[in-house]
């Protein structure tokens, strides 16, 4: 009954499809700036200090991702500001609220999925899901809920020599308040979904609770923000390791210190002998 990977446990779909998995933690931790700049640590048994970039409660989630110019520049200027109070020893509020990410348990919205608008203008309408932000439980719709926005300030508009630009741009949807629900494949309306175990217990599958009809994930689901499915990545010669060579066993275990190896490797013999050493 159980099958799957390593550990033949079913297969969680809900927590392998996050938008940065194929990014290092530390490193988007660090693009977002909410990393420390020091710790001061041993202080007999009391908890540490520590002195933060810009500090995860300050942290302002947005659904671009960190590493674009924009939200890094955003990311800098309010390390710079947290920073100059500290030294001035000035009281910086958090200003912004956090909020509660929903488990990996209870999401059931991926990219790519049909959803019905259930608030706004376009109250009714059914869409595809074009963006997901995990960090405020959000959702865009593709062409739905959307408002005209200008991309450029007056003194850019004057320095260029345009006139005034409008775009419609799509505004999020908040999964937490019920402004958008998963459209049943049944009957193509509107349901919440669960995660169920599938009959052969080998993966967690996505369900209607009004029908008990599979939801399933959409293919769109699987591609990273590079805009690629991980199976279709081709590697870059030059740049990217093979995998059998990230796979290659090179490391050779042996009773032997640091040095001795190195001597080893370099065919160094010694053949001083060590005095012996007394601890009273």
């Amino acid at each position: 009954m159980w099958t799957s990977r390593v550990l033949r446990l079913p297969r969680k779909p809900f927590s392998e499809l996050d938008y940065a998995r194929h990014m290092p933690e530390e490193y988007v931790k660090n693009v977002q700036r909410v990393v420390p700049r020091k710790v001061w640590g041993e202080r007999f048994g009391a908890p540490p200090i520590v002195r933060w970039m810009v500090h995860p409660d300050d942290a302002v989630p947005s659904s671009k991702r960190p590493w674009e110019q924009d939200e890094l520049q955003a990311s800098l200027k309010r390390q710079n500001k947290y920073h100059e109070k500290k030294v001035s020893r000035k009281f910086l509020e958090l200003r912004h609220s956090q909020t509660k990410q929903i488990s990996d348990q209870d999401w059931t919205f991926f990219m790519g999925d049909q959803v019905e608008v259930l608030v706004g203008k376009d109250k009714g309408r059914q869409g595809t899901i074009s963006r997901v932000n995990r960090a405020t439980n959000e959702v865009y719709v593709d062409q739905m809920h959307a408002k005209l926005v200008t991309k450029f300030s007056d003194d850019e508009l004057k320095r260029l020599g345009v006139s005034q630009t409008l775009i419609w741009e799509e505004q999020p949807l908040s999964v937490e308040k019920g402004q958008v629900k998963l459209v049943d494949p049944n009957d193509n309306q509107p349901c919440n979904a669960s995660w169920k175990l599938s009959k052969a217990g080998d993966e967690w599958v996505r369900v209607s609770e009004r029908t008990g009809f599979e939801i399933p994930i959409p293919t769109q689901a699987e591609m990273t923000y590079d805009y690629a499915q991980a199976e279709k990545y081709i590697d870059v010669e030059g740049k990217d390791t093979p995998a059998d060579e990230v796979l290659r066993i090179t490391f050779k275990p042996k009773l032997m210190a640091f040095e001795e190896e190195i001597m080893e490797s370099f065919g160094i013999k010694e053949n001083r002998q060590r005095k012996p050493t007394y601890w009273y």
